[in-house]
């Protein structure tokens, strides 16, 4: 399906080098294999453009990057390093409830945040050969592995992050139950994948200088999250002050937008309706309590 312009386009560039940038990523994260509780469509890997256009777009401010085909491969939002880019369906799904969520985004993180005209910088093509060709866990894959309950409780992941002593027991039986949504957050974004989000809860998250404010969210703005960004709530009564943190997932079957998170009293984060409804579109206490959507 062929992307449809709606900005001015700037200008096509053909590819040259052939040096290869490193795509950011944790070094301390232990050294574990892992399984991503994702099913990945079989599709060989995107071989490099010929060429690429830049569309510059608004609310937010980012640059859309499309292939020789006015393909879109790639979304980079001034200000942040979450980039969302286009690769085969996966399929999401928690095995506690029915929630599945199937989308061909890849959320890797730049080297550095992106500013209007990077396109035209050195480390800038390599990388995105490189991030477009990667089949590794992304942001996405990394936060889900969580979900299925193996690298929560079975894994020392959480012991480690948490500074404690691992027993090979789920963290609320280990007494380790202190990941809440916040340190969720920073156990995918900080601890797996290098990114420095050093705030310790919700309230410190939303005031920090993180990455790029997206989304106006007063009653009846249009929703403008991309996978992996960060939501921001006020779900205990108080209007204004943040209290919880989630990590946009995507639509999922239904067309509902879904989003990870540690809440209530389950082992470990979910997608799905549990502690209170995990959809954007309803009623319920999260959709309500939308405060901010935070691109890191």
């Amino acid at each position: 399906m062929r992307h449809v312009r709606t900005a001015v386009l700037l200008t096509t560039v053909a590819l040259s080098g052939t040096a290869v940038v490193g795509l950011a990523q944790a070094t301390d994260a232990p050294a574990r294999a892992r399984d991503s509780g994702v099913v990945v469509a079989t599709r060989t890997a995107r071989p490099p453009a010929t060429s690429y256009s830049y569309l510059r777009l608004d609310n937010p401010p980012r640059t859309e990057v499309l292939d020789q085909n006015d393909e879109l491969v790639a979304t980079l939002t001034d200000g942040a390093r979450s980039t969302v880019l286009s690769g085969p369906s996966r399929t999401f799904t928690d095995p506690r409830t029915t929630a599945v969520v199937t989308t061909d985004a890849w959320v890797r993180l730049t080297p550095q945040p992106w500013h209007v005209g990077d396109e035209k910088a050195d480390w800038f093509r390599p990388w995105l050969n490189q991030a477009l060709a990667d089949r590794g866990p992304d942001v996405l894959a990394i936060a889900t592995q969580y979900v299925t309950g193996a690298h929560f409780g079975a894994d020392a992941d959480v012991a480690d992050f948490l500074g404690q002593p691992w027993q090979g027991r789920t963290p609320r039986k280990n007494k380790l139950g202190t990941l809440d949504s916040a340190g969720y957050a920073r156990l995918v974004y900080g601890y797996r994948l290098g990114f420095p989000l050093e705030a310790r809860n919700p309230s410190e998250i939303a005031a920090a200088r993180l990455g790029a404010v997206v989304a106006d969210t007063t009653p009846g703005a249009r929703f403008r999250a991309q996978p992996g960004d960060l939501l921001l709530f006020a779900v205990d009564g108080k209007a204004a002050a943040v209290d919880h943190v989630g990590i946009y997932l995507g639509a999922d079957d239904s067309g509902r937008p879904r989003f990870l998170a540690c809440r209530g009293p389950s082992d470990g984060p979910t997608f799905g309706d549990v502690g209170g409804a995990s959809v954007l579109d309803d009623n319920g206490p999260y959709a309500a309590g939308l405060r901010g959507v935070r691109r890191l």
